[in-house]
Protein backbone atom coordinates (compact mmCIF):
# COMPACT_ATOMS: atom_id res chain seq x y z
CA UNK A 1 0.00 0.00 0.00
CA UNK A 2 1.04 4.05 -0.09
CA UNK A 3 1.55 5.55 2.78
CA UNK A 4 -0.75 5.38 5.77
CA UNK A 5 -3.71 7.88 6.08
CA UNK A 6 -4.01 9.93 9.06
CA UNK A 7 -5.90 8.28 11.66
CA UNK A 8 -5.37 4.87 9.95
CA UNK A 9 -2.91 2.40 12.11
CA UNK A 10 -0.89 1.18 9.15
CA UNK A 11 -0.81 -2.64 9.68
CA UNK A 12 2.70 -4.55 9.48
CA UNK A 13 2.57 -5.42 5.11
CA UNK A 14 2.52 -8.68 4.35
CA UNK A 15 6.21 -9.83 2.35
CA UNK A 16 6.07 -9.38 -1.35
CA UNK A 17 5.65 -12.96 -3.03
CA UNK A 18 5.57 -12.44 -6.94
CA UNK A 19 4.67 -16.07 -7.48
CA UNK A 20 1.28 -15.30 -6.03
CA UNK A 21 0.37 -12.69 -8.75
CA UNK A 22 -0.01 -12.07 -12.14
CA UNK A 23 1.91 -9.10 -11.69
CA UNK A 24 -1.61 -7.45 -13.16
CA UNK A 25 -1.66 -4.08 -11.00
CA UNK A 26 -5.51 -2.10 -10.96
CA UNK A 27 -6.22 1.39 -9.12
CA UNK A 28 -8.75 1.21 -6.45
CA UNK A 29 -10.98 4.17 -4.89
CA UNK A 30 -12.36 2.12 -1.64
CA UNK A 31 -15.96 3.14 -0.85
CA UNK A 32 -14.72 5.26 2.49
CA UNK A 33 -16.53 8.55 2.24
CA UNK A 34 -13.38 10.49 3.94
CA UNK A 35 -10.81 8.83 1.88
CA UNK A 36 -10.10 10.67 -1.45
CA UNK A 37 -7.12 8.63 -2.48
CA UNK A 38 -6.68 5.72 -4.68
CA UNK A 39 -4.76 2.43 -4.31
CA UNK A 40 -2.82 0.24 -6.25
CA UNK A 41 -3.41 -3.58 -5.51
CA UNK A 42 -2.52 -6.45 -7.99
CA UNK A 43 -4.78 -9.06 -9.59
CA UNK A 44 -4.09 -12.56 -7.76
CA UNK A 45 -2.37 -15.17 -10.69
CA UNK A 46 -5.36 -17.67 -9.41
CA UNK A 47 -7.63 -15.11 -11.25
CA UNK A 48 -6.22 -15.80 -14.35
CA UNK A 49 -6.71 -19.65 -13.79
CA UNK A 50 -10.50 -19.25 -13.01
CA UNK A 51 -11.43 -16.56 -15.49
CA UNK A 52 -11.85 -13.87 -13.00
CA UNK A 53 -9.09 -11.65 -14.22
CA UNK A 54 -11.09 -11.21 -17.76
CA UNK A 55 -13.72 -9.66 -15.25
CA UNK A 56 -11.81 -7.01 -14.57
CA UNK A 57 -12.62 -3.53 -16.17
CA UNK A 58 -12.88 0.04 -15.04
CA UNK A 59 -15.86 0.50 -13.13
CA UNK A 60 -15.75 -3.20 -11.22
CA UNK A 61 -16.76 -3.32 -7.59
CA UNK A 62 -14.45 -5.60 -5.95
CA UNK A 63 -13.54 -5.84 -2.29
CA UNK A 64 -10.11 -5.03 -0.89
CA UNK A 65 -8.34 -5.34 2.32
CA UNK A 66 -7.62 -1.49 3.28
CA UNK A 67 -6.23 -0.50 6.79
CA UNK A 68 -6.76 -3.61 8.79
CA UNK A 69 -10.54 -4.19 7.15
CA UNK A 70 -11.62 -5.37 4.56
CA UNK A 71 -14.28 -2.71 2.31
CA UNK A 72 -15.75 -2.13 -0.98
CA UNK A 73 -14.28 -0.24 -3.77
CA UNK A 74 -14.17 0.61 -7.79
CA UNK A 75 -11.63 -0.15 -9.63
CA UNK A 76 -10.76 3.24 -11.58
CA UNK A 77 -7.78 1.89 -13.81
CA UNK A 78 -6.02 -1.16 -15.02
CA UNK A 79 -2.36 -1.90 -16.17
CA UNK A 80 -0.91 0.65 -14.09
CA UNK A 81 2.95 0.66 -13.51
CA UNK A 82 2.88 1.27 -9.47
CA UNK A 83 5.55 2.01 -7.52
CA UNK A 84 8.29 -0.02 -7.35
CA UNK A 85 9.23 -0.15 -3.68
CA UNK A 86 5.76 -0.81 -2.38
CA UNK A 87 4.38 -4.05 -2.01
CA UNK A 88 0.95 -4.79 -3.11
CA UNK A 89 -1.79 -6.33 -1.49
CA UNK A 90 -3.99 -8.97 -4.09
CA UNK A 91 -7.65 -8.11 -4.69
CA UNK A 92 -9.97 -10.42 -1.75
CA UNK A 93 -12.92 -10.45 -4.36
CA UNK A 94 -14.62 -9.32 -7.42
CA UNK A 95 -17.85 -8.25 -7.05
CA UNK A 96 -19.80 -6.67 -9.91
CA UNK A 97 -19.84 -5.24 -12.83
CA UNK A 98 -19.84 -1.38 -12.13
CA UNK A 99 -20.09 2.28 -13.79
CA UNK A 100 -18.42 2.92 -17.04
CA UNK A 101 -15.14 4.46 -17.22
CA UNK A 102 -17.14 7.87 -18.59
CA UNK A 103 -18.99 7.75 -15.32
CA UNK A 104 -15.75 7.62 -13.38
CA UNK A 105 -14.55 10.13 -14.81
CA UNK A 106 -17.93 12.56 -14.60
CA UNK A 107 -17.75 11.35 -11.07
CA UNK A 108 -14.54 13.11 -11.07
CA UNK A 109 -15.70 16.66 -12.19
CA UNK A 110 -18.94 16.21 -10.07
CA UNK A 111 -16.97 15.60 -6.60
CA UNK A 112 -14.84 19.16 -7.69
CA UNK A 113 -17.99 20.46 -9.24
CA UNK A 114 -19.89 20.08 -5.49
CA UNK A 115 -17.03 20.05 -3.12
CA UNK A 116 -17.90 15.95 -2.58
CA UNK A 117 -15.84 13.10 -2.58
CA UNK A 118 -15.67 10.27 -5.28
CA UNK A 119 -17.48 7.68 -3.80
CA UNK A 120 -20.58 9.22 -3.33
CA UNK A 121 -21.44 9.76 -7.14
CA UNK A 122 -19.67 6.10 -7.79
CA UNK A 123 -22.67 4.70 -5.34
CA UNK A 124 -24.89 6.51 -7.32
CA UNK A 125 -24.00 5.14 -10.65
CA UNK A 126 -23.57 1.49 -9.26
CA UNK A 127 -26.29 -1.12 -9.44
CA UNK A 128 -28.42 -1.56 -6.13
CA UNK A 129 -27.61 -5.69 -6.24
CA UNK A 130 -24.61 -7.70 -7.75
CA UNK A 131 -24.57 -7.67 -11.56
CA UNK A 132 -22.71 -11.08 -12.99
CA UNK A 133 -22.52 -9.48 -16.62
CA UNK A 134 -24.01 -6.86 -18.86
CA UNK A 135 -26.12 -8.43 -21.95
CA UNK A 136 -25.09 -6.82 -25.18
CA UNK A 137 -25.61 -3.51 -26.19
CA UNK A 138 -29.26 -3.58 -27.53
CA UNK A 139 -29.86 -1.66 -30.91
CA UNK A 140 -32.76 0.17 -30.62
CA UNK A 141 -35.62 -0.12 -33.59
CA UNK A 142 -35.01 2.47 -36.18
CA UNK A 143 -37.48 4.96 -37.08
CA UNK A 144 -37.90 7.79 -38.78
CA UNK A 145 -37.13 11.24 -36.80
CA UNK A 146 -39.58 14.10 -37.04
CA UNK A 147 -37.93 17.13 -39.51
CA UNK A 148 -39.79 19.40 -37.25
CA UNK A 149 -37.64 18.61 -33.96
CA UNK A 150 -34.34 19.08 -35.54
CA UNK A 151 -34.03 22.17 -33.71
CA UNK A 152 -34.88 20.59 -30.42
CA UNK A 153 -31.58 17.78 -31.16
CA UNK A 154 -29.52 20.12 -32.26
CA UNK A 155 -26.07 19.76 -30.67
CA UNK A 156 -25.50 21.06 -27.46
CA UNK A 157 -27.90 22.27 -25.07
CA UNK A 158 -31.75 23.26 -26.30
CA UNK A 159 -33.93 24.75 -23.88
CA UNK A 160 -37.62 24.09 -24.87
CA UNK A 161 -40.07 26.18 -22.58
CA UNK A 162 -43.01 23.93 -22.75
CA UNK A 163 -46.66 25.38 -21.85
CA UNK A 164 -48.26 24.14 -18.66
CA UNK A 165 -50.40 21.32 -20.33
CA UNK A 166 -47.61 20.21 -22.09
CA UNK A 167 -45.54 17.17 -19.99
CA UNK A 168 -42.54 17.14 -22.50
CA UNK A 169 -43.50 14.17 -23.41
CA UNK A 170 -43.70 14.00 -26.71
CA UNK A 171 -39.85 15.22 -26.68
CA UNK A 172 -39.09 12.03 -24.54
CA UNK A 173 -40.88 10.38 -27.57
CA UNK A 174 -38.64 12.11 -30.18
CA UNK A 175 -35.82 11.28 -28.12
CA UNK A 176 -36.49 7.13 -28.15
CA UNK A 177 -37.22 7.79 -31.64
CA UNK A 178 -33.85 8.98 -32.41
CA UNK A 179 -31.56 6.13 -30.66
CA UNK A 180 -31.25 5.05 -26.89
CA UNK A 181 -31.88 8.04 -24.89
CA UNK A 182 -31.73 8.95 -21.21
CA UNK A 183 -34.59 10.49 -19.89
CA UNK A 184 -34.75 12.38 -16.37
CA UNK A 185 -38.20 13.20 -14.61
CA UNK A 186 -38.62 14.90 -11.49
CA UNK A 187 -40.75 12.60 -9.53
CA UNK A 188 -41.52 8.81 -9.10
CA UNK A 189 -44.95 9.36 -10.59
CA UNK A 190 -43.87 10.75 -13.75
CA UNK A 191 -41.40 8.38 -13.77
CA UNK A 192 -44.14 5.60 -14.18
CA UNK A 193 -46.13 7.37 -16.36
CA UNK A 194 -43.49 8.60 -18.75
CA UNK A 195 -42.66 4.90 -18.88
CA UNK A 196 -45.82 3.63 -19.85
CA UNK A 197 -46.29 5.43 -22.48
CA UNK A 198 -43.04 5.22 -23.99
CA UNK A 199 -43.80 0.98 -23.87
CA UNK A 200 -47.48 1.97 -25.58
CA UNK A 201 -45.39 3.46 -28.15
CA UNK A 202 -43.52 0.54 -28.74
CA UNK A 203 -40.07 1.09 -26.99
CA UNK A 204 -38.33 -0.76 -24.42
CA UNK A 205 -37.63 1.22 -20.78
CA UNK A 206 -35.48 0.46 -18.24
CA UNK A 207 -36.32 2.66 -14.88
CA UNK A 208 -33.34 3.49 -13.26
CA UNK A 209 -31.95 2.46 -10.36
CA UNK A 210 -33.78 -0.91 -10.03
CA UNK A 211 -33.10 -1.98 -13.69
CA UNK A 212 -29.36 -1.30 -13.92
CA UNK A 213 -28.25 -3.86 -15.91
CA UNK A 214 -30.67 -2.89 -18.88
CA UNK A 215 -30.04 0.21 -19.19
CA UNK A 216 -26.30 -0.58 -18.80
CA UNK A 217 -26.91 -2.83 -22.03
CA UNK A 218 -28.22 0.30 -24.21
CA UNK A 219 -32.14 0.02 -23.52
CA UNK A 220 -33.88 3.33 -23.39
CA UNK A 221 -33.79 4.56 -19.68
CA UNK A 222 -36.05 7.06 -17.76
CA UNK A 223 -34.89 7.92 -14.21
CA UNK A 224 -35.07 10.64 -11.46
CA UNK A 225 -32.11 12.12 -9.94
CA UNK A 226 -30.35 9.69 -9.89
CA UNK A 227 -30.96 8.68 -13.29
CA UNK A 228 -28.39 11.55 -14.25
CA UNK A 229 -25.94 7.77 -13.56
CA UNK A 230 -27.70 5.32 -15.39
CA UNK A 231 -24.72 3.51 -17.44
CA UNK A 232 -26.18 3.88 -20.20
CA UNK A 233 -23.41 3.16 -23.21
CA UNK A 234 -23.19 6.21 -25.27
CA UNK A 235 -26.84 8.14 -25.25
CA UNK A 236 -28.14 9.53 -28.45
CA UNK A 237 -29.64 12.33 -25.85
CA UNK A 238 -30.17 13.60 -22.68
CA UNK A 239 -33.32 14.76 -22.03
CA UNK A 240 -34.58 16.77 -18.74
CA UNK A 241 -37.84 17.15 -18.15
CA UNK A 242 -39.46 20.15 -16.19
CA UNK A 243 -35.63 21.27 -15.56
CA UNK A 244 -36.40 23.93 -13.19
CA UNK A 245 -38.00 21.37 -10.57
CA UNK A 246 -36.19 21.47 -7.03
CA UNK A 247 -36.35 17.80 -7.16
CA UNK A 248 -32.91 17.17 -9.34
CA UNK A 249 -30.87 18.92 -6.56
CA UNK A 250 -29.92 16.83 -4.01
CA UNK A 251 -30.45 17.49 -0.16
CA UNK A 252 -27.72 15.62 1.14
CA UNK A 253 -24.38 16.86 0.89
CA UNK A 254 -22.86 17.09 -1.18
CA UNK A 255 -25.76 18.75 -2.70
CA UNK A 256 -25.10 18.24 -6.49
CA UNK A 257 -28.14 18.94 -9.31
CA UNK A 258 -28.90 16.28 -11.83
CA UNK A 259 -29.82 18.80 -14.49
CA UNK A 260 -25.92 20.17 -14.06
CA UNK A 261 -25.09 16.18 -14.41
CA UNK A 262 -26.55 15.73 -17.08
CA UNK A 263 -25.72 18.52 -19.52
CA UNK A 264 -22.22 17.89 -18.55
CA UNK A 265 -22.17 13.90 -19.63
CA UNK A 266 -24.13 15.13 -23.04
CA UNK A 267 -21.00 17.83 -23.13
CA UNK A 268 -18.30 15.24 -22.63
CA UNK A 269 -20.57 12.98 -24.69
CA UNK A 270 -20.57 15.40 -27.91
CA UNK A 271 -24.72 14.88 -27.71
CA UNK A 272 -27.49 16.81 -27.84
CA UNK A 273 -28.99 17.71 -24.29
CA UNK A 274 -32.42 18.82 -24.34
CA UNK A 275 -33.83 20.31 -20.98
CA UNK A 276 -38.00 21.49 -21.11
CA UNK A 277 -39.70 23.70 -18.45
CA UNK A 278 -43.12 25.85 -18.16
CA UNK A 279 -41.07 28.10 -15.64
CA UNK A 280 -37.47 27.90 -16.50
CA UNK A 281 -34.98 28.35 -14.51
CA UNK A 282 -32.18 30.89 -15.74
CA UNK A 283 -29.46 28.69 -14.87
CA UNK A 284 -31.27 26.25 -17.43
CA UNK A 285 -31.66 29.39 -19.59
CA UNK A 286 -28.07 30.75 -19.61
CA UNK A 287 -26.68 27.32 -19.97
CA UNK A 288 -28.42 26.84 -23.32
CA UNK A 289 -27.03 27.20 -26.47
CA UNK A 290 -30.56 27.92 -27.89
CA UNK A 291 -34.20 28.46 -26.28
CA UNK A 292 -37.27 27.50 -28.32
CA UNK A 293 -40.37 28.93 -26.75
CA UNK A 294 -44.39 28.30 -28.22
CA UNK A 295 -46.24 30.64 -30.07
CA UNK A 296 -47.43 33.63 -27.67
CA UNK A 297 -51.20 33.23 -28.45
CA UNK A 298 -50.56 29.20 -28.22
CA UNK A 299 -48.97 29.65 -24.70
CA UNK A 300 -51.46 32.05 -23.58
CA UNK A 301 -54.13 30.24 -24.39
CA UNK A 302 -52.86 26.90 -22.55
CA UNK A 303 -53.07 28.41 -19.28
CA UNK A 304 -56.14 28.34 -17.31
CA UNK A 305 -58.44 31.11 -16.58
CA UNK A 306 -56.54 33.29 -13.58
CA UNK A 307 -58.37 35.18 -10.43
CA UNK A 308 -56.61 37.40 -8.58
CA UNK A 309 -58.42 38.47 -5.18
CA UNK A 310 -56.52 41.31 -3.17
CA UNK A 311 -56.42 40.47 0.45
CA UNK A 312 -56.18 44.27 1.46
CA UNK A 313 -59.66 44.86 -0.03
CA UNK A 314 -61.37 41.66 0.14
CA UNK A 315 -64.96 41.91 1.40
CA UNK A 316 -64.76 38.84 3.94
CA UNK A 317 -61.68 39.26 6.17
CA UNK A 318 -59.51 36.82 6.45
CA UNK A 319 -58.15 33.94 4.28
CA UNK A 320 -62.04 32.61 3.18
CA UNK A 321 -62.98 35.25 0.73
CA UNK A 322 -66.47 35.21 -0.86
CA UNK A 323 -64.61 34.40 -3.76
CA UNK A 324 -63.19 31.55 -3.03
CA UNK A 325 -66.84 29.96 -0.92
CA UNK A 326 -68.87 30.64 -3.62
CA UNK A 327 -65.81 28.70 -5.84
CA UNK A 328 -65.33 25.81 -3.28
CA UNK A 329 -69.44 25.31 -3.22
CA UNK A 330 -70.04 25.06 -6.81
CA UNK A 331 -66.33 23.14 -7.82
CA UNK A 332 -66.34 19.44 -7.86
CA UNK A 333 -62.72 19.04 -7.23
CA UNK A 334 -60.69 21.83 -6.01
CA UNK A 335 -57.18 22.25 -4.04
CA UNK A 336 -56.39 24.83 -1.59
CA UNK A 337 -52.81 25.57 -1.09
CA UNK A 338 -51.60 27.05 1.98
CA UNK A 339 -48.14 26.89 2.90
CA UNK A 340 -46.98 27.04 6.42
CA UNK A 341 -43.72 25.74 6.96
CA UNK A 342 -41.10 27.48 6.98
CA UNK A 343 -42.82 30.88 6.61
CA UNK A 344 -42.89 32.37 10.22
CA UNK A 345 -40.51 34.77 9.45
CA UNK A 346 -43.52 36.60 7.17
CA UNK A 347 -44.27 39.99 8.33
CA UNK A 348 -46.99 42.47 7.36
CA UNK A 349 -47.88 46.01 8.54
CA UNK A 350 -50.01 46.33 11.21
CA UNK A 351 -51.78 49.13 10.18
CA UNK A 352 -51.97 48.94 6.10
CA UNK A 353 -51.53 45.26 5.90
CA UNK A 354 -48.37 45.40 3.37
CA UNK A 355 -46.03 42.85 3.31
CA UNK A 356 -42.39 43.90 4.88
CA UNK A 357 -39.87 43.38 1.83
CA UNK A 358 -36.04 44.60 0.73
CA UNK A 359 -35.89 47.99 -0.59
CA UNK A 360 -32.97 46.74 -3.05
CA UNK A 361 -33.80 42.81 -3.89
CA UNK A 362 -37.61 42.50 -2.99
CA UNK A 363 -37.54 39.21 -0.64
CA UNK A 364 -38.78 39.13 2.53
CA UNK A 365 -37.32 41.06 5.41
CA UNK A 366 -36.84 39.79 9.23
CA UNK A 367 -36.56 41.77 12.60
CA UNK A 368 -33.55 40.70 14.70
CA UNK A 369 -33.86 43.25 17.00
CA UNK A 370 -36.01 46.01 17.94
CA UNK A 371 -34.94 48.77 15.67
CA UNK A 372 -33.88 46.91 12.33
CA UNK A 373 -35.26 44.52 9.21
CA UNK A 374 -32.90 42.96 7.80
CA UNK A 375 -32.75 41.38 4.31
CA UNK A 376 -31.40 37.50 4.86
CA UNK A 377 -30.41 37.21 0.92
CA UNK A 378 -28.55 40.25 0.09
CA UNK A 379 -28.08 42.16 3.87
CA UNK A 380 -29.77 45.35 3.63
CA UNK A 381 -31.14 47.13 6.63
CA UNK A 382 -33.26 49.40 6.95
CA UNK A 383 -35.37 50.75 9.60
CA UNK A 384 -38.60 49.02 11.32
CA UNK A 385 -40.82 51.25 8.95
CA UNK A 386 -43.66 50.63 6.95
CA UNK A 387 -42.39 51.45 3.31
CA UNK A 388 -46.33 51.83 2.24
CA UNK A 389 -47.76 54.04 5.16
CA UNK A 390 -44.99 54.68 6.97
CA UNK A 391 -46.07 52.73 10.50
CA UNK A 392 -43.26 51.25 12.75
CA UNK A 393 -45.95 48.16 14.09
CA UNK A 394 -45.53 44.70 12.29
CA UNK A 395 -47.20 41.76 12.83
CA UNK A 396 -45.90 37.70 12.28
CA UNK A 397 -48.52 36.32 10.00
CA UNK A 398 -48.64 32.23 10.72
CA UNK A 399 -51.35 30.85 9.19
CA UNK A 400 -52.37 27.33 10.02
CA UNK A 401 -53.59 24.71 7.94
CA UNK A 402 -55.64 23.11 10.33
CA UNK A 403 -58.07 26.21 11.52
CA UNK A 404 -58.26 26.95 7.96
CA UNK A 405 -59.60 23.93 7.25
CA UNK A 406 -62.77 23.73 9.97
CA UNK A 407 -63.74 27.25 8.84
CA UNK A 408 -63.55 26.17 5.03
CA UNK A 409 -65.27 23.03 6.34
CA UNK A 410 -68.24 24.93 7.89
CA UNK A 411 -68.41 27.59 5.01
CA UNK A 412 -68.55 24.86 2.05
CA UNK A 413 -70.54 22.80 3.77
CA UNK A 414 -69.02 19.89 2.54
CA UNK A 415 -66.20 17.44 3.74
CA UNK A 416 -62.72 18.87 3.69
CA UNK A 417 -59.99 16.25 3.11
CA UNK A 418 -56.80 17.72 5.16
CA UNK A 419 -53.66 16.11 3.02
CA UNK A 420 -50.63 15.40 4.93
CA UNK A 421 -47.59 12.55 4.02
CA UNK A 422 -49.79 9.94 5.29
CA UNK A 423 -53.22 10.63 3.79
CA UNK A 424 -53.76 7.21 1.71
CA UNK A 425 -53.72 7.95 -1.74
CA UNK A 426 -56.90 6.35 -2.32
CA UNK A 427 -58.51 9.37 -0.70
CA UNK A 428 -57.42 11.40 -3.06
CA UNK A 429 -58.29 9.45 -6.48
CA UNK A 430 -61.78 10.69 -7.00
CA UNK A 431 -63.61 14.11 -6.41
CA UNK A 432 -63.53 16.33 -3.11
CA UNK A 433 -62.65 19.62 -1.57
CA UNK A 434 -58.90 19.47 -0.56
CA UNK A 435 -56.11 21.32 1.34
CA UNK A 436 -52.35 21.27 1.84
CA UNK A 437 -49.12 22.63 1.07
CA UNK A 438 -48.06 22.62 -2.35
CA UNK A 439 -46.97 18.47 -2.00
CA UNK A 440 -50.92 18.66 -2.60
CA UNK A 441 -50.37 20.18 -6.31
CA UNK A 442 -47.84 16.92 -6.87
CA UNK A 443 -50.33 14.12 -5.24
CA UNK A 444 -53.02 15.11 -6.93
CA UNK A 445 -53.24 14.14 -10.51
CA UNK A 446 -55.74 17.09 -11.78
CA UNK A 447 -58.59 19.44 -10.22
CA UNK A 448 -61.17 21.75 -11.46
CA UNK A 449 -59.52 24.51 -9.68
CA UNK A 450 -56.62 25.38 -7.43
CA UNK A 451 -56.65 28.08 -5.24
CA UNK A 452 -53.76 29.62 -3.06
CA UNK A 453 -55.14 31.10 -0.29
CA UNK A 454 -52.22 33.36 0.54
CA UNK A 455 -49.80 33.53 -1.83
CA UNK A 456 -47.78 36.34 -0.05
CA UNK A 457 -46.38 32.83 1.74
CA UNK A 458 -44.65 32.08 -1.33
CA UNK A 459 -43.72 35.90 -3.16
CA UNK A 460 -42.19 37.19 0.22
CA UNK A 461 -40.19 34.18 1.38
CA UNK A 462 -36.59 35.04 2.06
CA UNK A 463 -35.20 33.76 -0.90
CA UNK A 464 -33.03 35.02 -4.12
CA UNK A 465 -35.14 32.33 -5.90
CA UNK A 466 -38.49 33.15 -4.37
CA UNK A 467 -39.63 34.50 -7.77
CA UNK A 468 -38.55 31.14 -9.88
CA UNK A 469 -39.99 29.37 -7.40
CA UNK A 470 -43.49 30.72 -6.59
CA UNK A 471 -44.25 30.92 -10.44
CA UNK A 472 -43.36 27.00 -11.00
CA UNK A 473 -46.21 26.83 -8.37
CA UNK A 474 -48.59 28.34 -10.56
CA UNK A 475 -47.30 26.60 -13.56
CA UNK A 476 -48.08 23.27 -11.74
CA UNK A 477 -51.61 24.24 -10.49
CA UNK A 478 -52.04 24.97 -14.20
CA UNK A 479 -50.72 21.71 -15.51
CA UNK A 480 -52.98 20.19 -13.20
CA UNK A 481 -56.82 22.04 -14.17
CA UNK A 482 -55.92 21.99 -17.58
CA UNK A 483 -56.30 25.22 -20.00
CA UNK A 484 -59.05 27.79 -19.91
CA UNK A 485 -60.60 26.23 -23.07
CA UNK A 486 -61.30 23.03 -20.51
CA UNK A 487 -62.57 25.46 -17.78
CA UNK A 488 -59.15 25.32 -15.57
CA UNK A 489 -59.45 27.83 -13.33
CA UNK A 490 -56.62 29.11 -10.57
CA UNK A 491 -57.10 31.79 -8.02
CA UNK A 492 -54.34 33.93 -6.46
CA UNK A 493 -55.10 35.79 -2.94
CA UNK A 494 -52.31 38.12 -2.29
CA UNK A 495 -51.55 41.84 -0.83
CA UNK A 496 -49.37 41.88 -4.01
CA UNK A 497 -51.64 41.96 -7.31
CA UNK A 498 -49.19 43.65 -9.39
CA UNK A 499 -46.00 41.67 -7.96
CA UNK A 500 -44.28 40.41 -11.41
CA UNK A 501 -44.95 36.55 -10.92
CA UNK A 502 -48.50 37.41 -10.59
CA UNK A 503 -48.88 39.55 -13.71
CA UNK A 504 -46.87 36.79 -15.53
CA UNK A 505 -49.26 34.07 -14.51
CA UNK A 506 -52.40 36.77 -15.16
CA UNK A 507 -51.13 36.58 -18.60
CA UNK A 508 -49.32 33.19 -19.41
CA UNK A 509 -45.86 34.80 -19.65
CA UNK A 510 -43.49 33.19 -17.83
CA UNK A 511 -40.87 35.21 -19.84
CA UNK A 512 -41.77 37.83 -17.52
CA UNK A 513 -40.57 36.45 -14.63
CA UNK A 514 -37.37 34.92 -15.91
CA UNK A 515 -36.29 38.91 -17.76
CA UNK A 516 -36.91 40.17 -13.79
CA UNK A 517 -35.13 38.16 -12.16
CA UNK A 518 -31.68 38.48 -14.81
CA UNK A 519 -31.44 41.42 -13.87
CA UNK A 520 -31.51 41.34 -10.04
CA UNK A 521 -29.36 38.59 -10.07
CA UNK A 522 -26.97 40.07 -12.10
CA UNK A 523 -26.68 43.06 -9.70
CA UNK A 524 -26.32 41.43 -6.77
CA UNK A 525 -23.70 38.56 -8.32
CA UNK A 526 -26.13 35.53 -7.48
CA UNK A 527 -25.75 32.77 -9.62
CA UNK A 528 -26.26 31.51 -12.44
CA UNK A 529 -23.89 35.55 -12.94
CA UNK A 530 -21.63 33.93 -9.98
CA UNK A 531 -20.92 31.44 -7.47
CA UNK A 532 -22.49 30.89 -3.95
CA UNK A 533 -21.50 28.19 -1.53
CA UNK A 534 -23.42 28.05 1.90
CA UNK A 535 -21.18 26.33 4.68
CA UNK A 536 -22.43 24.99 7.67
CA UNK A 537 -22.32 22.58 10.62
CA UNK A 538 -20.36 21.95 13.51
CA UNK A 539 -16.93 22.59 11.89
CA UNK A 540 -17.71 25.74 9.56
CA UNK A 541 -16.07 28.22 11.45
CA UNK A 542 -12.97 25.96 11.39
CA UNK A 543 -13.59 25.94 8.06
CA UNK A 544 -14.08 29.60 7.15
CA UNK A 545 -10.48 30.06 9.64
CA UNK A 546 -8.87 27.77 7.25
CA UNK A 547 -10.55 29.01 3.93
CA UNK A 548 -9.37 32.26 4.80
CA UNK A 549 -5.75 31.29 5.33
CA UNK A 550 -5.98 29.71 1.65
CA UNK A 551 -7.90 32.64 0.36
CA UNK A 552 -4.43 35.00 1.07
CA UNK A 553 -5.81 37.42 -2.06
CA UNK A 554 -9.38 37.56 -0.20
CA UNK A 555 -10.54 37.10 -3.41
CA UNK A 556 -13.95 35.38 -2.29
CA UNK A 557 -16.46 37.38 -0.24
CA UNK A 558 -17.68 35.88 2.84
CA UNK A 559 -21.16 36.59 4.80
CA UNK A 560 -22.39 35.61 7.81
CA UNK A 561 -25.83 34.50 7.69
CA UNK A 562 -26.60 33.32 11.69
CA UNK A 563 -25.13 29.86 12.01
CA UNK A 564 -24.35 29.58 7.98
CA UNK A 565 -21.60 31.45 5.97
CA UNK A 566 -22.28 32.50 2.73
CA UNK A 567 -18.90 31.84 0.35
CA UNK A 568 -19.54 34.00 -2.98
CA UNK A 569 -17.06 34.30 -6.23
CA UNK A 570 -17.35 35.63 -9.22
CA UNK A 571 -16.85 31.68 -11.31
CA UNK A 572 -17.04 28.23 -10.12
CA UNK A 573 -13.44 27.94 -10.39
CA UNK A 574 -12.70 30.68 -8.41
CA UNK A 575 -14.72 29.38 -5.94
CA UNK A 576 -14.31 25.42 -5.81
CA UNK A 577 -10.28 25.73 -6.24
CA UNK A 578 -10.37 27.52 -3.05
CA UNK A 579 -12.56 25.83 -1.48
CA UNK A 580 -11.47 22.17 -2.53
CA UNK A 581 -7.95 23.29 -1.14
CA UNK A 582 -9.17 23.58 2.12
CA UNK A 583 -8.18 20.99 4.73
CA UNK A 584 -12.17 19.39 6.00
CA UNK A 585 -12.62 19.51 10.12
CA UNK A 586 -12.92 16.59 11.79
CA UNK A 587 -16.57 18.04 12.83
CA UNK A 588 -19.93 17.92 10.90
CA UNK A 589 -19.71 20.05 8.14
CA UNK A 590 -22.08 20.55 5.25
CA UNK A 591 -20.89 22.23 1.94
CA UNK A 592 -23.87 23.56 -0.17
CA UNK A 593 -22.57 24.91 -3.78
CA UNK A 594 -25.38 26.42 -5.68
CA UNK A 595 -27.80 26.83 -2.52
CA UNK A 596 -31.55 27.05 -3.69
CA UNK A 597 -32.54 27.81 -0.40
CA UNK A 598 -30.99 31.37 0.19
Amino acid sequence: MTDPLPGFEQPAAPPRVDSVFSGRVVRVQPDITGVQRQFDYVVPAAWEDDGRAAKIAVGSLVRVDFHGRRTAGWITDVDVTPDPSLELRALAKWSSVGPPQELIALGDWAAWRWAGRLPHFLRAASPQRMVEEVAPRVEPPIADANPAMDAVFSPGVTHVRTTPNDSGLAVAIEAAVRGSALILVPTLHQRTEFSRALRNQGFDVAGYPEQWARSASGVLTVGTRLGAWAPVPEPASIVVIDEHDRAYKEERTPAWNARDVAIERARRGGVPCVLTSPSPSLEGLETADRRLSPERSVERESWPVVDVVDLRTADRPGLLTDAIVSLVRDSTTVACILNRKGRSRMLACGNCDALATCDACGVAVHQPDDTTLECVSCGTTRPVVCSACGATKFKLIRPGIGRVAEDLRALAKRDVIEVTAETDAADMSGEGLFIGTEALLRRLPNADAVVFLDFDQELAVPRSRAAEDAFSMLALAARRVGPRSQGGRVVIQTRKPDDIVVQAALHGDPKRVAESQRDVRRVFGQPPYGAWAVVSGAGSATFIERLRAVDESASLRLAQLGDRWRIAAESHTELLEIINAVDRPAERLRIDVDPIDL
